[in-house]
């Protein structure tokens, strides 16, 4: 009996095994499909997984399903916004629970490495709404009806989640997070306990940073309602970093709002928790800081938060006697005193009052005093602010050491601010005061940052921020500037934009070094950032009027440039540009769009004077890739053309992108140093084309899909007329023809000479050096840059048969010339017959015209009557025999003329 137990226990458990392995192998496509089709039928996005699988041995007897590196993609407004990719997502199943009890019992669910990207738009517009609601369905069944869903236990494990509300001026980023939390959630009343950490926590409020990559920890319970969707947090404690906050927290969620009721402090802490809070002391052996004195924090978040509203906040933040060093060094900051005071009673943004009443330090008996009170911050910002003290960067550098950097020079401030923005804008309110830098110096070896600022002068006033002079070196870039900045109080408190004009003027400008670049042999990483370095900042608008003696980038030296710049939108617009590159006089006007900063755009129209070919070759790799004969090529080109498409990584322009239109003049242009011209003079035999020289060329030529295309145009030499058209691909791929005028019997040898050849034999006597004359040399190059292919024909200008061997074109060219010559007889024969028919034609007539002159007039001098009547008959007599005379003379003319037209023919 127990024999036949274990038999079919082990059956059981076979079965199960089998049906498992039956699941996941034969159904994977379906299993991948149906939850496809499902969710994107339920979703307003684009949802996509690359593997999945359902599995009963993973975690038998629990039924285990897997979904591997899933995405869910926005549309419309979010259209390319991906709000979360999951490289795996695993929920464990008890598949029992629901035969027997109907419950779907989730064990465990588990969510790895997620990045999660929430936003929100100024609208209200939330990335994460994109639930949508099918057609009503029937009514369930019993069954389905009375099925339970619990779960047991969640986590996350390694996830990156950025939070944007526009609408709100609020950001957050946790980045690392691991979270999480177990309870029964099949019951209505439970308790969840949860277990946050945070590697770096950072968070912004109306553009401005409160917490800056703050490793943060969270061990709460909470007491979960869900029959009135409310839940509770009581008697916890967040740390961030070494700072512990005690927070009481309710939140309810009635509807698609949110209440809550948010209560924390911190009160009578050591002051060196709080200054954990700043990175760089937290990051600079913050074990080793000594610090005394005590802050106070607390603060509260009250109210409803939804699409329209958010709650009421508020935060006081107390500093008494503080005081931090190092113990080894001797210089620290003293007598520190802060008191600030933000609050919201409503959560109207614009409401939101900040008053800083107090903050006072000494740093080396050198005191730092500052104030500021601000209300209505979006609407007509009014503001209070004071600032004065001297700053010392050698001493910061001092009392908080940071690695690799060093740091000196002084900056030295008085300033004062009073009215509301939008007078300021007018020129009104009180704002004045000034900025002095001197002998600022900042390097780090590990970024390689050198930033020197011999002097730098700056006044305030109500309308603008006016920059006297600055006198600075960045890497080996040293520069002159001086303008004014207008709405610079916006951007200081808010980020807003601000414009400005300005001049600067600079003997060098080395943006190898100031992107990291060193030489062509710079590290692929390097080059890799190239594009990432070249930034430009949204909230910027500058007109720059520049004059640089000389510019370095990459291998290139740009000298004696010169011209108009606008910095506005993340794009970089050059006008009235002049320079000297590669020694020729280049003007531009153009503009560089960095809004994609992974694929810049470019959009130029260049005038270039005098350009070297092989300079051209050697530092343009259009040029390269397109015109790689240049390479061999001597003389000079004026190029007129435009320019449009994208940038690589490292700032080389993307070839495949590039259109360009354009036309450009050849000057004092040659091959004679160009293996492919060696060639073709080989297969021709022209030992004269050693001595080419070209005349100056125009032609027009245009760059799309990845080849260059010539208009068919003529170049005149000193030898002859050559007519070029083809183009040249990206792929190196050639396809041209060239057709030049030839004087044959110059040709010693080759083909030509062997045509002459040809023709004399056939008939000696003919014009050879007319029929020289009709003759074409023509030029087919196909293959490749690397491996050109000739094909070389001499042709008649009047035939297109430029695949005939020589005997057979010097036989056409034989008949050509006795069809032109008998054509030639015949038109004289037919000319000199139409000659004599007009003669015998004229003596004809005038035969005619005498005889019926004098028959008409023995008519006339009769006197009687019978001598009119026997005049009458002698005149019709002879006007018969005139005619018939003048009708002779027409017929013999005319059989003369047929015998010269065919005697023509015949010879």
């Amino acid at each position: 009996m127990l024999k036949k137990i274990l038999f079919a226990l082990l059956g059981i458990t076979l079965f199960f095994i089998l049906a498992a392995m039956g699941i996941s192998l034969l159904y994977k496509n379906e299993i991948k499909d149906l939850i496809t089709k499902t969710a994107n039928e339920k979703l307003q996005a684009q949802f996509q997984f690359e593997d999945a699988s359902i599995s009963l041995l993973r975690h038998f007897p629990s039924l285990s399903i897997e979904v591997e590196k899933s995405s869910i993609i926005g549309k419309n407004e979010f259209k390319n916004d991906t709000l979360s990719q999951i490289q795996k997502l695993t929920i464990q199943i008890a598949p029992l629970a629901y035969l027997l009890d109907y419950q779907i019992d989730i064990q465990d669910v588990m969510i790895e490495k997620a990045k999660l990207n929430l936003h929100i738009l100024p609208n209200g517009k939330m990335n994460w709404d994109i639930y949508q609601a099918g057609p009503s369905e029937s009514p369930q069944t019993k069954s389905n009806q009375n099925t339970r869903i619990s779960l047991e236990h969640y986590q996350f494990i390694d996830a990156d989640i950025h939070y944007t509300d526009e609408m709100r001026g609020f950001s957050t980023q946790l980045i690392q997070l691991n979270h999480e939390g177990s309870g029964d959630f099949s019951q209505d009343i439970f308790t969840l306990k949860t277990r946050t950490e945070v590697e770096k926590l950072s968070l912004e409020f109306l553009g401005k940073t409160y917490l800056s990559e703050v490793k943060s920890k969270l061990e709460a319970p909470i007491e979960m309602n869900f029959s009135k969707m409310e839940f509770a947090f009581k008697n916890n404690d967040l740390f961030l970093n070494d700072l512990p906050i005690h927070f009481d927290a309710w939140v309810a969620m009635p509807d698609t709002s949110i209440d809550m009721d948010i209560k924390f402090h911190a009160l009578k802490s050591p002051l060196k928790d709080f200054l954990s809070l700043v990175p760089l002391l937290y990051q600079n052996s913050f074990q080793d800081l000594q610090a005394s004195g005590d802050f106070a924090l607390n603060g509260y978040a009250k109210g409803k938060m939804n699409d329209r509203s958010m709650p009421g906040f508020g935060m006081d933040l107390r500093i008494s006697k503080g005081a931090f060093s190092y113990a080894k060094v001797p210089v620290g900051v003293k007598q520190m005193e802060l008191d600030l005071h933000i609050d919201n009673p409503d959560g109207i943004p614009d409401h939101t009052l900040v008053d800083l009443k107090k903050l006072q330090l000494y740093m080396n008996k050198q005191p730092i005093n500052a104030s500021l009170f601000l209300k209505t911050p979006l609407s007509n910002p009014y503001l209070t602010a004071s600032l004065k003290g001297v700053l010392n960067l050698g001493e910061i550098a001092k009392i908080i050491p940071q690695k690799n950097t060093q740091m000196s020079g002084t900056i030295q401030s008085d300033i004062q601010l009073d009215g509301y923005v939008k007078a300021f804008k007018q020129a009104q309110g009180k704002a004045s005061g000034y900025f002095n830098a001197h002998q600022i110096q900042y390097t780090n070896s590990e970024t390689n940052q050198d930033i020197r600022i011999q002097e730098a002068t700056a006044s305030i006033n109500p309308k603008s921020l006016i920059i006297r002079n600055i006198s600075a070196k960045l890497a080996n870039t040293q520069f002159y500037a001086s303008g004014s900045l207008q709405n610079y109080v916006l951007y200081f408190l808010k980020n807003d934009k601000i414009t400005g004009n300005l001049i600067l003027k600079s003997p060098l400008v080395d943006l190898n070094s100031l992107m990291g670049r060193r030489s062509r042999s710079s590290t692929t990483a390097t080059e890799a950032s190239a594009a990432a370095d070249l930034q430009i900042p949204k909230n910027v608008d500058f007109t720059i009027q520049s004059n640089i003696d000389k510019l370095l980038f990459k291998d290139l030296v740009i000298s004696q440039a010169a011209g108009k710049m606008r910095v506005a939108d993340q794009i970089l617009s050059l006008e009235g540009l002049s320079f000297q590159l590669a020694n020729a006089a280049w003007k531009s006007k153009g503009s560089i769009n960095l809004q994609e900063s992974q694929n810049p755009l470019v959009q130029f129209a260049f005038s270039i004077q005098h350009l070297n070919i092989q300079e051209a070759h050697k530092y343009f790799s259009l040029v390269q890739k397109f015109a790689p004969i240049a390479a061999a090529a001597q003389g000079k080109v004026d190029v007129d053309f435009t320019y449009a498409g994208s940038l690589n990584s490292d700032l080389s322009p993307n070839i495949m992108s590039t259109t360009a239109v354009g036309n450009m003049d050849l000057v004092d242009f040659n091959l004679k140093n160009s293996a492919s011209f060696n060639q073709l003079l080989s297969l021709t035999q022209w030992n004269q084309l050693k001595n080419l020289e070209l005349k100056p060329t125009h032609l027009n030529f245009q760059i799309k899909q990845g080849r260059l295309q010539f208009k068919p145009f003529e170049v005149q030499t000193n030898l002859t007329k050559f007519h070029v058209n083809g183009s040249n691909g990206l792929d190196q791929s050639l396809a041209y023809t060239i057709l030049m005028d030839i004087p044959a019997k110059s040709l010693q040898s080759g083909v030509a000479a062997s045509l002459n050849q040809q023709l004399a034999k056939l008939n000696p006597n003919l014009n050879l050096e007319k029929i020289q004359q009709a003759l074409k040399m023509q030029i087919t190059v196909s293959g490749t840059v690397q491996k050109p292919e000739f094909k070389v024909n001499i042709i008649n200008s009047q035939t297109t048969n430029s695949n005939a061997s020589v005997t057979t074109q010097a036989k056409e060219l034989v008949k050509q010339e006795a069809k032109q010559q008998i054509n030639k007889q015949l038109d004289e024969a037919k000319a000199k017959a139409e000659v004599l028919k007009k003669e015998a034609e004229a003596l004809s007539q005038k035969l005619r015209q005498e005889a019926y002159a004098n028959a008409d007039r023995l008519v006339e001098e009769a006197k009687n009557p019978f001598a009119k009547i026997a005049a009458q008959k002698i005149a019709e007599r002879l006007k018969k025999e005139a005619d018939r005379k003048a009708d002779a003379l027409l017929e013999e003319a005319d059989q003369k003329a047929q015998e010269l037209i065919e005697k023509a023919r015949q010879n």
